[in-house]
């Protein structure tokens, strides 16, 4: 997978822009506050419908305008595709090809994009809504059906918490709260499921990463923790009885207690949690583990590599974990998109952009 050519206008700070990458490393160059992440975001939202720094698309807009277009030129097995996204009027249309796509979940998916930052430590020290986005995000681009069930589930969620804070007599709450429990539990396991499938599959390629990187002296682990258990089968078959369960206890607080949308995903270091007792740098090489196994995964699955995003990074990795990366993906031939303040003599090899206050000129 491949990304050709990219067109921003009215993004973030770029009024109009296109740029030409080529295969194989491209390096963002330029100083702090230039462009280069808001490129890099650019190409994210182009490809997953979201961007990964805010909720509202009002803020990626440039300074006084009320809309913005994307448009990129990608190659995918050989065969070019033209993606679009629009933004006007408090509205979002996307297009492959030039056909409008009726779902975001139609669209997410076509090219996969594999994104690292210095913040994607949240994903060790964060809380668990951290690691469910970030198993959310990348099932999503392998099983667009994904985003439909979230979709529909926090719909049900939003329904069940509204009635959950309405006065209404108790008997009639009880019975409606049952109608929306039946839904959370068909929406809830499908979630349940897809989420604990990519566990068991970052996990068999994460542990491998870490050892190489620790050299063989620590191991790392990946569980799924599903309303509160390792057992995937006994939590589902456990579901309807723990929603009935609570239900008391839902209406006396006014929230949804019980469900996937509480789940937590478990990152251990030598059988304790990393969260607690991970050094920074053994957090970086989790981090690092979990990003190299997302890659190998969509290989796995689509035969192709992703389009990789590195945002920052090598400045954060120390030498050792910095080359193992490199020669990760130069051994791979990923086509790599990455920012630095400065090119740096070990990636000289790739194509270097210049980024100055929105506008992007490749060095000869």
């Amino acid at each position: 997978m491949m990304i050709n050519k990219l067109r921003l206008q009215n993004f973030r700070n770029y009024q109009d822009q296109i740029v030409q990458f080529m295969p194989g490393t491209n390096i963002l160059v330029g100083d702090n506050g230039q462009g280069k992440t808001n490129l890099i975001e650019g190409i994210y939202y182009l490809l997953t419908g979201k961007s990964y720094r805010v909720q509202r698309e009002q803020e990626l807009l440039r300074w006084e305008k009320s809309e913005f277009h994307l448009y990129g030129d990608f190659l995918l097995a050989h065969h070019k595709i033209f993606l679009e996204s629009h933004y006007r009027d408090k509205k979002k249309m996307v297009k492959i090809n030039q056909i409008p796509c009726q779902r975001l979940s139609d669209f997410v998916g076509t090219i996969n994009v594999i994104f690292f930052s210095p913040d994607d430590l949240v994903m060790i020290k964060g809380g668990p809504s951290e690691r469910r986005r970030f198993l959310d995000l990348h099932i999503a681009q392998m099983r667009p059906g994904h985003v439909s069930i979230l979709n529909a589930y926090n719909k049900v969620l939003q329904q069940k918490s509204a009635l959950l804070k309405t006065y209404v007599e108790k008997s009639l709450k009880y019975s409606q709260l049952q109608l929306w429990n039946q839904q959370i539990i068909e929406l809830g396991e499908k979630i349940i499921r897809n989420r604990t499938d990519l566990t068991l599959r970052i996990q068999d390629v994460a542990d491998q990463i870490y050892a190489n990187l620790s050299s063989q002296k620590e191991k790392m682990e990946v569980i799924y923790i599903a309303l509160g258990k390792k057992n995937i089968d006994e939590a589902i078959s456990e579901f309807p009885q723990l929603l009935n369960d609570k239900l008391e206890q839902e209406i006396e607080r006014q929230m949804v207690l019980v469900g996937p949308h509480r789940d937590d995903v478990q990152i251990l270091l030598n059988d304790k949690p990393a969260r607690l007792f991970a050094s920074q740098g053994q957090q970086r090489s989790l981090v690092l583990s979990l990003k190299l196994a997302e890659l190998e995964i969509i290989h796995q699955e689509k035969r192709e590599y992703p389009l990789l995003l590195l945002d920052d990074v090598l400045s954060e990795l120390d030498s050792f974990r910095r080359d193992y990366l490199i020669k990760f993906i130069e051994s791979s031939s990923i086509q790599t998109l990455l920012t630095m303040t400065s090119a740096e003599p070990n990636l000289e090899s790739g194509a270097i952009y210049h980024v100055e206050q929105g506008h992007i000129r490749r060095k000869p």
